[in-house]
C-alpha cells in the first residue's frame, strides 16, 4: 500500500533532536513518508550544527539532552539563525518550572513522553499552518 504524500510537506524540513535513537527514528518514520525532509541529531551541539547548515522549518526537541538542554539548544538556534523558528518540545519529566521556561521562550508546545503519535502529527500540522500559512 502506498502512503499518501502531503503535497505541502515537501516544502518543509524538521530537525528532530533526541538522545534516544529509536525515538528519533520513530519520528522520522512518521514524517518522511508524508514528504517532509528530516534531519536527526542526538544532542544540542549536533542540532545547532545542522541548523547552521540546513534550512529548518520546525524543531522537535527533547527537553533533556546530554550536553545542552533542549531549551538552551532552542535559544542558541534562534539567536544564530535570527529567524522565528517554531519548536515542539518533548519530555518524559515535565515539571511546572519546565513548562514556565518553555512558555517564556515561546515554544509552540510540550508533548509528554511516551509520545502520542496523533498528538505529535497534529502539532506539526498546526505549526506548519500557523507559521507557513498552508
Amino acid at each position: 500500500m502506498m502512503a499518501l504524500l502531503d503535497p505541502r510537506a515537501g516544502h518543509y524540513s524538521l530537525l528532530i533532536t533526541d538522545d534516544d535513537e529509536s525515538c528519533r527514528d520513530s519520528i522520522k518514520d512518521i514524517f518522511e513518508p508524508k514528504g517532509y525532509t528530516t534531519y536527526l541529531a542526538s544532542c544540542g551541539r549536533e542540532a545547532i550544527k545542522i541548523a547552521r547548515s540546513e534550512e529548518v522549518h520546525l524543531l522537535i526537541l527533547d527537553a533533556h539532552l546530554p550536553d545542552y538542554s533542549g531549551l538552551e539548544t532552542f535559544k542558541i538556534i534562534k539567536k544564530e539563525i535570527s529567524l522565528v523558528i517554531p519548536c515542539i518540545f518533548m519530555s518524559g519529566a515535565i515539571t511546572k518550572e519546565l513548562q514556565i521556561d518553555l512558555i517564556s521562550a515561546n515554544a509552540y508546545t510540550l508533548i509528554p513522553k511516551p509520545i502520542n503519535i496523533n498528538i505529535l502529527r497534529d502539532s506539526v500540522d498546526q505549526v506548519i499552518a500557523k507559521y507557513y500559512g498552508r
